[in-house]
């Protein structure tokens, strides 16, 4: 059980577990997997119950740490750009988001929100975007920290091709 779950790129439901352990009694495996809970409380991960399942999770005490030693290799690209653009703009209406992303994005938004990192509110006949108190958990920042790095990398590459556009106007 411990190696599916370190393994697994993905949280475990109870059912899966089951069916790799072989444990058949659903309250068994449950009563199991609190006492491992128990076991990881105090080493550098957690071994934690999400709405998608069971899954080990790095310390949010530790997580700032250790966060840039894995590139979020769970979220693709377009999720990654997606939760740029509405921590950049948050709160960010879907509507918005698809004008810059495409229909694409209605995947990307479902898989933020199935993480937890993304809230959606109905508003009209769109929703409205915002982010989650896991975003800051899983990237280890508060949001407005995260806002301020996307301001300054957008500053660094304006300035950067105004440099360029300048140097070739010589």
């Amino acid at each position: 059980m411990e190696a599916a779950l370190f393994m697994s790129p993905e949280p475990l439901k109870l059912e899966r577990l089951s069916q790799i352990s072989g444990i058949h009694s659903l309250g068994i495996l449950k009563q199991m997997l609190t006492d491992l809970m128990k076991d990881y409380s105090e080493r550098g991960f957690n071994l934690v119950e999400s709405p998608e399942g069971w899954l080990f999770q790095v310390r949010s005490d530790i997580l700032p740490k250790v966060a840039n030693l894995t590139p979020y290799s769970d979220l693709p690209e377009g999720a990654k750009r997606t939760l740029a653009l509405i921590a950049f703009r948050e709160p960010l209406m879907q509507s918005e988001l698809i004008k810059i992303q495409g229909n694409k994005a209605y995947a990307y938004i479902k898989n933020l929100h199935s993480k937890g990192l993304v809230k959606t509110e109905k508003e009209g006949r769109t929703k409205v975007l915002s982010l989650t108190q896991e975003f800051e958990r899983y990237f280890g920042e508060k949001k407005e920290e995260i806002k301020e790095k996307l301001i300054r990398k957008i500053n660094e590459k304006e300035l950067r091709a105004s440099s360029t556009e300048a140097g070739e106007n010589q």
